[in-house]
Formats: structure tokens, C-alpha cells, sequence
């Protein structure tokens, strides 16, 4: 069983990356990170997706939640690139910019964070 989750993390988190790597030809970041900002956002929406449902759902497939939670969102999302930008920012002494991206970061994830949640846990508590 363990060597079947370690594949499938393996797994997701090489197709989280791959489409971390998409978005980011996608999204050419100019003098904001935006990329970085799409991923990290669309990954807490995933993450809270999955969470939510598992809370829903007494048993649930054993693969999608190690493949999904943490292969693909831990592959997808960039917590080494924010904090990378956030450096970035400061060494340019563009603080501006850093407080710019750290609150859009932090504040619209958390933001993101519970709408979902709010949301997906209303609607599955009814079904």
C-alpha cells in the first residue's frame, strides 16, 4: 500500500508541476508576479475542494487524496517562488512592490480560502 501512495503522489505531484510550468508560458510575469499569484490561488481553492470533500465523505477513494492533496496541490502550488519574489522585492528595495504582492497573496488567498469553503460546505451538507 505504501509503495501505491508514493507512486501516486510521485505521480500528481509531477502533473502539478507540469501545470505549474503551463501557467507559467501562459502568464509572463511583467514587473508583478502574477503566475505565481494564478497558481498559488488556484491551488488553495483545490486543496480547500479536496479538504471539504473529505469532510463529506466518510470513505473516500484512498488514491485521490495523497494523488490530489498532496502530489498535484504540493507540485502545483509555489511557496519557494513567493518567498523568492518576496526576496526579490526587498533586495530591489521595492518595498511597495512586496507589500503589494505579499497582502494580494496572503489576504486573497485567505479571502479565496473561505469563500470556498463557506460554499462547498453548505452545499454538500445538504446532499
Amino acid at each position: 500500500m505504501e509503495l501505491k501512495k508514493l507512486s501516486l503522489v510521485s505521480l500528481g505531484g509531477i502533473a502539478g508541476s507540469l501545470a505549474r510550468w503551463a501557467i507559467s508560458l501562459l502568464i509572463v510575469d511583467s514587473a508583478f508576479p502574477w503566475a505565481t499569484l494564478a497558481v498559488n490561488y488556484i491551488g488553495s481553492v483545490l486543496l480547500t475542494i479536496i479538504i471539504v470533500y473529505s469532510k463529506h465523505h466518510d470513505n473516500p477513494r484512498w488514491w485521490w487524496r495523497p494523488a490530489l492533496g498532496t502530489g498535484f496541490c504540493g507540485g502545483f502550488t509555489t511557496y519557494s517562488a513567493f518567498a523568492l519574489k518576496i526576496d526579490q522585492e526587498i533586495s530591489a528595495h521595492n518595498y511597495h512592490g512586496v507589500t503589494t504582492y505579499a497582502l494580494t497573496s496572503i489576504v486573497g488567498t485567505f479571502i479565496l480560502v473561505f469563500i470556498t469553503y463557506e460554499i462547498l460546505d453548505k452545499k454538500l451538507a445538504k446532499s
